[in-house]
Order: C-alpha cells, then structure tokens, then sequence
C-alpha cells in the first residue's frame, strides 16, 4: 500500500478515535502502533516500539517539566493568587470593571509562576468569582473575565506549552520564553482595554455603582504590592537569570521550584502542602509524558509514510498568502480546542503543521507564539472550551452559557492580537534579537 496513503488513513483513525472518546494519549499511542507495524517489517517494529518509549523521552531538557509544574503547585500553596488578586483589586478597584482587570492583573502575575492554563483559570475562579458576584457583577463579565485570563498560563512564561512545543520543534526554549513576555503583557492590558469599554457600553455587566469603590490610596496600593513580592522574586529569578543568560531553562527552573518550596515551608501546613504538591506534580508529568510517548508512536508512523512532507510541498506550491495560511492554522485549533486540551493540540499538530511552516520559511520561534494564541482561542470557544468547564467547575451555581457569552468579546481580542502578531513579527522577536 502507498505510504502516504496509510499516513491518510492514519489521521483518519486518530481523528474517530478521538471523537469516539478514547483517551488522547491512547488514541495517538494506538494509531502510531498500527501505521508502524503496517510500515515495518514485525521484527523491526517489535525492536522499535520497545525502545522508543525510553529513548524519546530520556531527554535532559525534559526535567523542565517536572520542576515548573512543581513551581506552580507551591506557588498555589503559597497562596500568591489571592495576593495578586488583593493588589490588582487596590490599583485598578475603583476603575470600571476595576474587579475584571483585577482578576486579569492577578492571573497575569499568577502565570508567571504557574504555566498552566487549567490551573491558573481555576485558581483564579475560587479567589476572584465570588467578589465579583458580591459586588453585583453578571456572570458573563465575572466568568468570561476568568476563563479568558487563564489562557494567559500557556502564554507568559513558564508555560509548559511552550516546554512541549519546544521539545518537539528541537525550538530554543529559552528563545520561546523571551519571545512570549512582550505578547503575554500585551494581551493582558489588551484584555484589560477591552473590559473597561465593554463595561461602558453595558455598564449593568459590572453592578452600576456597586462595582465603583473608593480609590486606595497610594501608599495601600504598593504596600499591596509589596505583599505580592513571592510572585515578583519568583518570575524576576527564573526569568532574570535565563534573559541574562546566568542560567539555561533547567537550572532556572530547578532554582524557581527550590524557592517556590521555600516559601511553603516557611507557612502553616507546610508539610501537608509539599506533600500533595509532590503528588500532584508527580501525577501530572506522568499524565503528560503518556501524552508524549504517544505523540512521538503517531508522529514517528506520520514521518514513515512522508504524509507531512507530501502535504507541506502540497501547500508551499499553492502559494497561499499568509493570512490564508494563519486562518487555516487558527481554524484548525479552533476545532480541535472542542476535543482536546492544549498539550493534545501541539503534540497532535506539529508533525504536520511544522514541516509545512519551515518550507514557508518563517520563524519557528514567532510561529511558536503564533501556536499557542491558537491555543489560548481553542481553550475559551464552544462547545468544549476547557477553561470555561473549570470556571464552572470551581463555582457550580455559575451558568455555562453565560460564562460562554462572556468569552465571546475576549475571543474577538485574541483575533485582533494574533492579527497584530502576525503582521508585526517584532512584537514577538523584539527581545529574542537583543
């Protein structure tokens, strides 16, 4: 049989294994397992699948992992949401939709120890949402506000998005940190923009008056600053040390968890919090490398049959604007963000977008950044938008459409966002090229 014909049935019976509700990484394992053994004699596959599960993975660079989703666990411990939360609420309270921009501030400032999308819009949800409603916010603003400022967890480094699209590209990690600190800021004052003429427009979304509380004065404002140092300690190390080239990923990794654990420490229930915080990273690098290893069998089958190659020079020859080429990419996640969290959708498509993307000639770096907004829109659009679940998860009595209303104006900012990156490449490799 051709092989790029088996590569073709192969993406078709990822895709039914997927809508059939099989676990990814069992789809992705599965669908890799059989396109290698239809495309290699038995005894070499049998060789080959037993050892690609430790040789893909026995990557140093992969320790990053482990150790930021450590940092994030401790930083939740620590309780460094709510005190993010507290000093947005003092700077932006009195501003119309001042508690939104808060909620946006906290889960900005939350990311930068964090790198999760799920975890930082949950987090966020239990300290923010029921001030919001207190204050007489509608659930659409309140919801949409949360769900939307959790994507910035894949965004603002440490996003383990960004570590995975890493490892699969052989993209310099430290390169994709840098180039996602300009468009993380953007988005989040983008966002914050975007709620206060929103709720000017409807000012009933924010309770009227109920939402307009006396400004703080300045002195309150930085000692609530001041009170969010951890967060600022943390990201200016882990950050600082790799921008200025003290530390590679790893090591600044490593040091960020090791303060993060500090921190714990020094508070009540220290062991407790380490403790679970241990389990839970340990059980999400496990979660995740399963993921990986079935990425790799499926991208591993992909590569055997030359489908991605077939189908990049298919493109490249069409000769498509770029425009035309980002909304087909955009759509794509768009799609797969209704199945599939984030990590899914970069190990899903890479083997086939990426080929496509270098013969075009552009940036594996910018377009690393241009992936994860895609990401960000898949984890706030219907019907499954992953982040609007946790929302509502976290707070029951919150309506799912509502919450959904309150993403779409956040969904038309990430549009205009990924637009702007994709027109002004500067703003993504400003930093990376100084």
């Amino acid at each position: 049989m051709d092989p790029v014909l088996i590569g073709t049935l192969l993406v078709s019976m990822m895709l039914i294994l997927l809508l059939s509700g099989i676990s990814i990484a069992i789809a992705l394992g599965t669908t890799g397992l059989v396109g290698i053994l239809a495309m290699r004699p038995w005894g070499a596959a049998e060789y080959l699948i037993a050892n690609f599960p430790y040789s893909f993975t026995a990557h140093f660079s992969f320790t990053v992992l482990p150790l930021f989703l450590f940092m994030g666990y401790m930083a939740f411990s620590a309780n460094l949401s709510q005190r993010a939360f507290e000093a947005g609420q003092r700077w932006l309270g009195h501003i119309p939709g001042g508690l939104a921009m808060a909620t946006i501030f906290g889960c900005a400032a939350f990311s930068a120890v964090c790198g999760s999308s799920v975890a930082t819009a949950s987090t966020m949800a239990r300290v923010a949402l029921p001030e919001m409603i207190k204050r007489g916010y509608q659930y659409s603003l309140a919801g949409g506000s949360i769900a939307a400022g959790g994507t910035l967890g894949v965004l603002i480094p440490p996003s383990g998005i960004l570590v995975i699209y890493s490892f699969i590209t052989e993209v310099s990690l430290v390169k994709l940190f840098v180039a996602a600190i300009v468009p993380g800021i953007m988005t989040a004052i983008i966002y914050m923009i975007g709620i206060y003429i929103w709720v000017k427009m409807k000012p009933e979304l924010a309770g009227m008056d109920r939402d307009r509380v006396q400004a703080a004065a300045w002195k309150e404002r930085f000692v609530a600053l001041g009170r969010s140092w951890e967060v600022m300690v943390l990201f200016a190390v882990v950050m600082g040390s790799i921008y200025l080239g003290i530390a590679t990923a790893t090591e600044a990794a490593a040091l960020g968890a090791f303060l993060s654990l500090i921190m714990v420490a020094a508070r009540k229930n220290a062991w407790r919090n380490i403790k679970e915080g241990l389990w839970e990273t340990g059980t999400a690098t496990s979660a995740i490398f399963l993921l990986i290893i079935g990425a790799g069998l499926f991208s591993l089958a992909l590569n055997m049959s030359q489908l991605p190659t077939v189908v990049a020079d298919y493109i490249v020859h069409m000769d498509l604007p770029t425009y035309a080429v980002f909304g087909l990419i955009i759509l794509i996640y768009l799609v797969l963000g209704a199945l599939v969290d984030g990590i899914s959708m970069i190990l899903i498509t890479m083997p086939i977008v990426f080929p496509i993307i270098l013969q075009l000639g552009y940036d594996p770096i910018w377009f690393g950044i241009i992936v994860v907004k895609a990401v960000e829109l898949g984890c706030i659009t219907p019907p499954v938008g992953i982040n609007v679940f946790v929302v509502k998860g976290s707070v029951p009595q919150a309506p799912l459409g509502e919450i959904f209303k309150g993403c779409l104006p956040f969904v038309l900012m990430e549009l205009l966002i990924i637009v702007l990156l994709i027109t002004f490449p500067e703003i993504a490799m400003f930093l990376v090229g100084n």
